[in-house]
């Protein structure tokens, strides 16, 4: 579930805001908001291997797959969390 947030916090992080712009007609605001989707989806991102690690540590996952999902969580995060990236910081000029 959280990677899903983080997965739709990351890319589509322009057009939420680009609707907070709609409704307050303030371009500053937009730029913020991006920022802070921006910077919760990195933050989910970073916080999802750790997750992962106390799971395997609960035995709630199994030891075998638990390399999988940090390796599938860290590809998607990389490549979403330098999109984002790459989007906050053309906003920013």
């Amino acid at each position: 579930m959280l990677m899903i947030i983080a997965t739709i916090l990351g890319i589509y992080g322009q057009s939420l805001a680009y609707f907070v712009v709609r409704y307050v007609n303030n371009i500053n605001l937009a730029v913020y908001c991006l920022t802070v989707f921006t910077v919760i989806s990195v933050l989910i991102y970073l916080a999802m291997p750790l997750l992962v690690f106390l799971m395997m540590k609960a035995k709630i996952i199994d030891k075998k797959i638990t390399p999988i999902y940090i390796f599938g969580f860290g590809m998607v995060g990389i490549f979403v969390s330098l999109w984002s990236v790459f989007v906050c910081a053309m906003w920013w000029g």
